[in-house]
């Protein structure tokens, strides 16, 4: 890794803590300058702008994530147990970056923006792994021949409409402080009985 690189790798660890420490809106990048010992405008030359600086960030989180995914696409279980596992770790993901970067739930909806490009990416590459897990089952015998890439986008959809809507009738002010144990529930319930629409009975 040469210099440059490294300084920018230092850089996304300390925005990295900022934002867990401060939440997104209250952290500048004066606050990163200052842990980092650089000037502002220095910043300029590895970061156009805190949003540039954050959306390289949230991607790295994106990037482990989907390796998580990808081990257990690789376990050596069935197609609906990878299915529910791959949905379990999706929430997780959302929950856990929810807490660790101290996001407000009137805040999350311009943050989505922020990393909409991103977030295209990562949203493709999440319905992919699942859509791969849900040919195997199909190949396998344990599913019925459905539109694999079509029912991945369906059951993400589902996920995320149910978290963002517990979001807008919520009346906490950080979205760590949503219950994420009730909506796991709720979303696995409805995840398996849509596993089930597809499963071929006699397996």
């Amino acid at each position: 890794m040469d210099k440059f690189q490294q300084k920018k790798e230092e850089i996304k660890n300390a925005g990295m803590k900022m934002f867990a420490a401060y939440g997104y809106y209250k952290t500048t990048l004066e606050d990163i300058a200052g842990v980092m010992g650089m000037k502002k405008n220095s910043l300029y030359y590895y970061f156009e702008s805190k949003d540039a600086l954050f959306k390289e960030i949230i991607k790295c989180e994106m990037q482990t994530h989907l390796e998580q995914q990808n081990i257990i696409l690789l376990k050596k279980i069935s197609a609906e147990d990878k299915t529910v596992e791959i949905v379990k770790n999706f929430i997780s993901f959302i929950r856990e970056r929810s807490v660790k970067f101290t996001i407000r739930i009137k805040s999350y909806l311009e943050i989505v923006k922020v990393i909409k490009n991103s977030r295209a990416d990562f949203d493709n590459s999440e319905c992919n792994i699942l859509s791969e897990v849900l040919e195997e089952g199909i190949k396998n015998g344990e599913f019925k021949k459905i539109n694999s890439k079509q029912f991945a986008d369906d059951v993400k959809m589902t996920v995320e409409s149910i978290i963002n809507n517990n979001y807008i009738i919520s009346d906490a002010e950080f979205v760590h402080e949503i219950n994420f144990d009730e909506i796991s529930q709720s979303i696995l319930r409805i995840v398996k009985f849509l596993i089930e629409g597809i499963k071929i009975q006699d397996k």
